[in-house]
């Protein structure tokens, strides 16, 4: 009888976590996933150790924004949305860094920035060239102050005049030495002690809610970075909800080793939730495919589910499939038919929508609980 009774538990509890239909999947798990934006713009900080603020690159690669102002950057920020997920109990999220921490090319900000103290200089040239014309014809002015007096037989200054112009010089004087003390400023700064840091402010909102602008995910549920992957091969994040709590029934997402519900079975049958992945297996990615553009409905923010097959196997950095994927996908959660996390997407081939990459379990568990 007892045998009898722990196999019709087994089997029931197999029946749970066996293989599952794309809808079965996406009705367990959506209420897991989460849509994030991230407002943002960027410290340019010069080796003088001053700081200008900008908010990105141009499609011609010229710096966007540029201030140094910062109250103005703040009214200007940049925005951006990815995917993310729920991977404990604690508000904790699994993303992507980049989406995070919006990737930027440093070169290339220091090469714009090398063009515009170019300009800049030649701005300078180009003032105190005015500034010196003006104080010569200013001067060649002086002979016109004097008239020559008959009945004294001598030149009479007009001291007014002359008083103006001597005004002016010196206006003119003290404005070509800072041009040129601006100029020798801008001839000391290091365009390779240029450094760039992004300055982010996170949240998110869930499936099945509303949200009408950026301000409604910072407000309503606001989230700060935990942390981020130190190995450039692995582009995670973990961020958190700043109230540290995961909403009652939100999906958590595990892989297979860590699953709660599959370890017994796992044991007893060697089967049901086994993440080994072969050609052409099954996959469903999770996720908000240009963020709120396509989620925004009627009915609220609704994430979306795209499907395809292992195209080829993990080499221990990245899976390939063929899911569809677009901008606002990065971070999203790739299970198997079992609902076990076998990826998180994070790059698609340019000019492709066929061949899209995913961060395979390895370095999944690597960075959730050896924290690398």
């Amino acid at each position: 009888m007892l045998w009898a009774a722990m196999l019709a538990l087994a089997l029931t509890l197999a029946s749970c976590s066996g293989e599952k239909d794309a809808q079965t999947l996406f009705s367990e798990d959506a209420s897991g996933v989460v849509v994030i934006v991230n407002r943002f713009y960027y410290e340019l900080r010069l080796g003088n150790g001053e700081t200008l603020y900008f908010t990105g690159l141009d499609d011609d690669g010229d710096i966007s924004g540029l201030t140094a102002d910062l109250d103005e950057v703040k009214r200007n920020k940049a925005e951006s949305y990815g995917t993310g997920f729920f991977v404990d109990d604690k508000g904790l999220i699994l993303t992507n860094r980049h989406v995070v921490q919006p990737v930027i090319d440093k070169q290339q900000v220091q090469r714009a920035w090398s063009s515009i103290i170019a300009a800049y200089k030649q701005i300078c040239e180009g003032y105190a060239q005015q500034l010196s014309d003006q104080y010569d014809q200013l001067e060649s002015q002086k002979s016109d102050c004097y008239v020559y007096d008959e009945y004294t037989g001598s030149y009479v200054a007009d001291d007014v005049r002359l008083s103006q112009i001597q005004s002016q010089q010196e206006q003119l004087r003290q404005e070509y030495q800072q041009a040129g003390s601006t100029y020798q400023n801008l001839s000391d700064v290091s365009v390779n002690s240029v450094t760039v840091n992004s300055v982010c402010e996170l949240g998110i909102a869930y499936n099945d809610t509303y949200v009408t602008s950026a301000a409604d995910f910072l407000n309503n549920n606001p989230c700060t970075v935990v942390r981020l992957s130190g190995n450039d091969d692995v582009d995670l994040a973990l961020i958190q909800l700043k109230s540290r709590v995961t909403p009652n029934g939100a999906h958590i997402f595990a892989t297979a080793a860590h699953r709660h519900d599959v370890g017994f079975l796992s044991s007893l049958f060697g089967g049901g939730g086994d993440a080994k992945l072969t050609i052409s297996q099954p996959l469903y990615m999770i996720g908000y495919n240009a963020g709120p553009l396509l989620a925004s409905t009627k009915q609220g923010i609704k994430v979306q589910m795209t499907s395809g097959k292992v195209t080829q196997l993990p080499d221990g950095d990245r899976l390939l499939y063929d899911i569809p994927t677009m901008q606002g996908s990065s971070g999203s959660p790739v299970i198997d038919s079992y609902g076990n996390l076998v990826a998180v997407n994070y790059a698609k081939m340019i000019g492709s929508d066929n061949f899209n990459f995913g961060i395979p379990v390895n370095k999944i568990e690597s960075f959730l609980y050896d924290k690398q």
